[in-house]
């Protein structure tokens, strides 16, 4: 194996022998393989000897790109040292922690762990129980009174929307506050007028639930993986003695309480090695994470190496996200802000050395757009990507917008431009086929002499052809049979065969044979049901652990309710406002990650594409609503919906949970809010920014629909970083 050639930036790192060492890193700096050499460099020199090496990180996907990594180079070296480290996120690392002795924290062996799915459908459940059985009446106090019974729907649409959020987010803060349903119960008083009043009832059911069901969530996995730790002094020199070495990937997406895990394991060795980049911390303000625990541990450390090299982008990219990072640490106006991103440069690599190369594009392919409305800023970025694609039809394409809405706006403007492209996010339409396939079948079952349902499930999942025609015609002729002729008479099966190599024909016999096996398989239980029509569309992978996941939600609602029907499935499967199968779509399909490939065009929103690269990358919505840059604008967190008592709900709950631990502090909560949106907005700007590698175009619109324009009262003015960006790239431009 021929000698690695590490970077400047890389040497101090790599040469790491004990102790602290922070390692902020800008994006691109290959923070993966320099911790995968460094752990490997460990190993083969045996620094490890009297422990484990532990490699902690945040999401499936890295630890299956970290033990790859690390196998490989270590197959490489023929070092045989495989069981010397482990690979996993903080997660099961409580979850070690805690089976070791389960006793210590009045457990017993038989828990079992709710992941996000099982917690979204529990927690799901119980909020709906709650506004079924009395609660609808306290869910609607809240509203704002609306004119029009118009009105009156979209304001209950929205606060139904984001309600699954707020209750969840408000019981991991009871949680980490060490506040249980019963002690909440016994600070809330029955003429209580704050929001807590509405998550108590929810909490306790919730509660209830995992209890019966004998499930901890990740939240008291942390939380009791932390108490087993302070507990017990054996269970704690366990582990110490266990890691020699500890290393932490992402940490700026670390909390509080997974910090303190990492510090008491590191107690006794000290070997410890913190990877991060504070600037791309975009998590908080939906988890408890913090980049402030990454900056005390910088401060802290026994030593502090920069990566700040980054190959990923062109020099022009990189100086445009170098702006972005001086504007707001130098000149920003909003003064507790300036601290939003660390100032730190990204360098090119040096040229002629041997490393990778940044990227050299021929022009300056940076641009700003300012469009009227909303559908403009859509189709005029559809129009950039399909002379991108003519152009350089090699060359992969990230279009990045705000929220999931948009994703799914901007997904219906390809389709009818006939762009093929892929969609990260929970309401994308080829990831949710597998929902809405077993929707068509149940619907069928429950309508099988309707010879439309029954062309319909032939149409929309067994025939795939491009001859649409074809399949047109063909449709038009199922339609002079009736159903049982088409399922169980041969001979005029038979008859239908246009062209025996027709893909229609071959989509049709297969539908056709394995609706008669669905339809004559006996429904005892309806999640078995769900799985066998999962088993007879032959699916793979993660379309397969999607109808697990569909069963296993079934099953529980079976449990609930034992007269639950067919039909209740149907409605449940084709209702697309459903955060359960959302939830599934999303992470049963990034469970693996993703990886655009050359010539790909992926729609996602800004927080989806951390950690993703692509030639050429398009930013959407730079409003001032979407990228506020003070405390005095429209925010998001303002619910127009809620009476003005409390249309900031996060930061009222907040305060109610902060005055139960510690009384009321004098804290602003609903300044400190918009304070930390802003942060975090600036810094999901500069993820976008870097997550391209040659081209750019960041845009925005004056209105969000096209039939406000020149109605002044419904302007949207661009945000100040748009201005910022615009006038550098204007200048860099006529240079």
């Amino acid at each position: 194996m021929s000698k690695i050639n590490y970077r400047e930036d890389q040497i101090p790192i790599i040469n790491y022998t004990s102790g602290t060492m922070a390692v902020p890193a800008v994006p691109g700096a290959g923070k993966t393989f320099i911790v995968t050499n460094l752990v490997a460099k460990l190993l083969e020199e045996n620094y490890n000897k009297k422990g484990k090496i532990l490699i902690l990180t945040y999401m499936n996907s890295a630890v299956n790109n970290f033990k790859g990594r690390i196998k490989k180079i270590l197959e490489e070296k023929n070092i045989q040292n495989s069981n010397a480290y482990e690979v996993m996120t903080i997660h099961s690392l409580a979850v070690k922690i805690i089976k070791e002795k389960p006793e210590i924290i009045m457990l017993n062996e038989e828990f079992s762990i709710a992941d996000d799915l099982q917690k979204n459908i529990i927690l799901t459940d119980c909020i709906n129980r709650y506004r079924s059985s009395g609660g609808e009446k306290i869910f609607n106090f809240f509203l704002k009174e609306q004119k029009s019974e118009r009105w009156r729907d979209i304001s209950l649409e929205n606060w139904d929307r984001g309600f699954y959020d707020l209750i969840g987010n408000s019981i991991s803060e009871l949680k980490y506050k060490d506040i249980t349903p019963d002690k909440l119960e016994d600070n809330i008083s029955s003429d209580y007028k704050g929001m807590l009043r509405i998550v108590l009832p929810i909490y306790k059911e919730y509660d209830r639930r995992l209890k019966q069901q004998g499930l901890l969530d990740y939240d008291d996995i942390l939380i009791l993986g932390y108490k087993a730790l302070i507990i017990d002094e054996g269970l704690r020199t366990k582990f110490q003695n266990r890691y020699t070495y500890v290393f932490e990937d992402e940490c700026q997406d670390s909390n509080e309480i997974q910090g303190k895990i990492i510090k008491v394991i590191c107690e006794k060795n000290s070997n410890l090695v913190r990877v991060g980049d504070i600037n791309q911390s975009i998590t908080g303000t939906f988890s408890s994470a913090d980049p402030k625990y990454f900056k005390e541990f910088i401060e802290t450390a026994d030593y502090c190496y920069r990566m700040d090299m980054s190959n990923r982008s062109s020099k022009d990219i990189l100086d445009l996200a170098n702006e972005l990072v001086r504007y707001v640490t130098k000149d920003f106006n909003q003064v507790e802000c300036k601290d939003a991103l660390e100032d730190m440069k990204v360098r090119t690599v040096p040229k002629n050395k041997g490393y990778k190369e940044n990227p050299e594009p021929t022009n300056y392919n940076i641009n700003t757009k300012l469009y009227n409305c909303w559908k403009d800023e859509i189709n005029e970025t559809i129009r950039f990507t399909k002379g991108i694609k003519k152009k350089y039809p090699d060359k992969s394409i990230g279009i990045l917008v705000p929220y999931n809405d948009h994703v799914n706006q901007v997904g219906r403007e390809l389709e009818k431009a006939g762009l093929e492209f892929e969609e990260l996010g929970p309401n994308s339409s080829n990831k949710r086929n597998v929902l809405n396939n077993i929707a068509f079948i149940i619907d069928f079952i429950l309508n099988c002499d309707n010879i439309n349902k029954f062309i319909t499930v032939l149409d929309r999942v067994f025939i795939h052809t491009e001859n649409e025609q074809g399949k047109k015609d063909f449709i038009e002729i199922l339609k002079n049979y009736k159903i049982e002729e088409l399922i169980y008479d041969e001979n005029i099966q038979e008859n239908l065969i246009i062209d025996i190599d027709s893909e229609v024909y071959k989509g049709f016999n297969k539908g056709v044979k394995t609706l008669k096996k669905i339809l004559e398989y006996p429904i005892v239980r309806l999640d078995t049901l769900i799985l066998f029509i999962g088993e007879k569309l032959n699916l793979e992978n993660e379309d397969r652990a999607v109808v697990d996941y569909i069963a296993f939600y079934v099953k529980f609602l079976l449990f609930e309710n034992v007269n639950m029907s067919l039909k209740d499935v149907y409605e449940i499967l084709a209702n697309t406002r459903n955060k359960v199968f959302s939830h599934i779509v999303e992470v049963v399909y990034e469970i693996n990650g993703y990886e655009p490939m050359p010539g790909s065009i992926t729609v996602c929103n800004y927080h989806k594409s951390k950690g993703l690269e692509w030639d050429c990358v398009f930013l959407l919505g730079l409003s001032e609503f979407n990228f506020p840059d003070n405390v005095n604008q429209k925010f998001q967190c303002d619910k127009w919906y809620l009476k003005d008592k409390y249309k900031n709900p996060e930061a009222i709950i907040k305060k109610e949970i902060d005055a139960i631990v510690e009384g009321y502090n004098g804290v602003d909560y609903e300044q400190q809010t918009k304070i930390d949106i802003i942060k975090e907005k600036i810094r999901l700007l500069y993820v976008g920014i870097t997550r391209a590698k040659e081209m750019l175009i960041i845009s925005t619109c004056l209105y969000k629909d096209e039939n406000d324009i020149n109605n002044d009262r419904k302007k949207q003015n661009p945000s100040i970083y748009w201005y910022k960006l615009n006038d550098y790239i204007k200048l860099k431009r006529e240079r």
